[in-house]
């Protein structure tokens, strides 16, 4: 399967909300209850947050047959840091080495603007990928509230 990666331009806002919306309940599923998936993958989402984000910040695509299969999504916050806001695949896109390929971008990001930490929330499902990239947990397990539901996730941070 051929994919590209590629920075995301307004016209993917569509894709990806869907990319976002199947990850969540396609893949996340097995790790979180089925109210958790609902409310998760249930919000209300915009494509013009979408296109402020691209605006704003890096936003990345993967590409398969003129089809969004894939997001990241990263934020500079300070001098200092950035936050990974988002990385979601459809089932298709897992296996294929695209997560550490996106992963390559944020660190080039970071990398130009001189910026020492990436943070991140992680979900269950992606946890044991970022161990694999070396971030390590910097909290206790927490928890973030969509639609009055606690989603568990962990949050995580990588020095460079």
């Amino acid at each position: 399967m051929d994919f590209i990666i590629r920075r995301a331009i307004h016209s993917d806002a569509e894709g990806i909300i869907d990319v976002h919306v199947r990850s969540i309940r396609e893949i996340c599923a097995k790790d979180y209850t089925d109210e958790q998936i609902e409310a998760w993958s249930g919000r209300k989402f915009k494509s013009e947050l979408w296109i402020q984000a691209m605006d704003r910040d890096f936003v990345w695509i993967v590409e398969h047959d003129s089809k969004v299969t894939g997001f990241g999504h990263l934020a500079i916050m300070d001098q200092d840091s950035c936050e990974v806001m988002g990385l979601y695949f459809v089932p298709p896109a897992i296996g294929q080495g695209l997560a550490k390929k996106m992963f390559l971008e944020f660190f080039s990001v970071a990398r130009e603007n001189r910026l020492k930490l990436i943070r991140l929330h992680s979900t269950i499902t992606a946890r044991a990928f970022y161990e694999s990239l070396g971030f390590m947990q910097s909290a206790s397990d927490t928890t973030i509230e969509m639609r009055g539901v606690a989603i568990p996730c962990y949050p995580m941070e990588l020095y460079l």
